[in-house]
């Protein structure tokens, strides 16, 4: 079975390929240099009259043949700017997707090891993520009877089915859920940077990516209104912000739930199974 992080890396993966064809593919202009256009044509053996498209940059040389009807206007900029959309559709997919599996994986555990201390006391966010959160009586009964981790956390992950986990609430909800006291802190502190920077960059590519996904990148100020220019720096740092933040986070989870079993550990009495 798959891990959390494998799980992520493999869903961001697809993120880093869509910037690297951009790469790839930018180019300002169709390269129309009468020997380099010959040489290729004598390459390929193209008879005289095939027309052939040349992209040339400084880590790329590719020839597009007329057979491929591929027309110039697919592979111009702005086109080929859905690529960095999609990145970002695709990394933010990844956070939606990670932060669900890790609280699956792990939040029965940290149930057990903390017991009724799991529970932030005094954290607003947490309290208005779960506030429609009911037990009947018959789950009460059953809880009471047979305390069960597992019943309590799956019922609270359903719960989250409802409300996506993602930006700095989702981030933040799943770290308080596994243990970690404010865990923004400890992903800014882990990573160097400033956490009010790492927070409006994540949030900034979640409505992002909510632009492309509902609205064709059209701003939700101005649905009508053109499409949100993009470039590749933007795009490579919202792919990146997302990654090192899940990464710091996995890695802090790890950690915590460590130094969890090692207190319970220490606090078992001697001679107990």
């Amino acid at each position: 079975m798959l891990s959390p992080r494998q799980v992520f890396e493999d869903n961001i993966r697809p993120a880093d390929l869509l910037l690297k064809v951009f790469r790839l593919l930018e180019h300002d202009a169709l390269n129309t240099e009468d020997a380099l256009l010959k040489s290729l044509r004598e390459i390929v053996k193209a008879e005289d009259g095939e027309s052939l498209m040349v992209i040339y940059n400084e880590i790329f040389l590719g020839l597009i043949r007329e057979r491929a009807e591929v027309p110039p206007a697919a592979i111009k900029r702005s086109a080929l700017c859905n690529l960095l959309r999609q990145s970002v559709v695709t990394a933010s997919t990844a956070l939606e997707t990670y932060l669900p599996i890790l609280l699956r994986n792990n939040l029965p555990q940290v149930i057990h090891l903390r017991g009724r201390d799991f529970a932030p006391k005094n954290d607003e966010a947490f309290k208005n993520q779960f506030k429609d959160l009911k037990f009947d009586l018959d789950e009460a009964v059953r809880i009471l009877v047979d305390p069960d981790p597992l019943f309590v956390a799956n019922k609270m992950i359903t719960s989250l089915n409802f409300n996506y986990l993602n930006g700095r609430r989702g981030i933040h909800i799943t770290g308080v859920l596994l243990g970690l006291d404010n865990p923004w802190e400890q992903i800014a502190h882990q990573l160097g940077r400033d956490e009010g920077e790492i927070k409006k960059t994540l949030d900034a590519t979640v409505k992002r990516r909510n632009d492309i996904v509902h609205r064709a990148d059209r701003s939700q100020d101005d649905p009508a209104g053109l499409a949100q220019e993009i470039g590749f720096p933007w795009a490579k740092q919202a792919v990146e912000t997302i990654r090192v933040v899940c990464i710091a986070l996995d890695d802090l989870v790890a950690s915590r739930l460590k130094e969890l079993k090692q207190q319970a550990a220490a606090t078992q009495p001697q001679g107990a199974a």
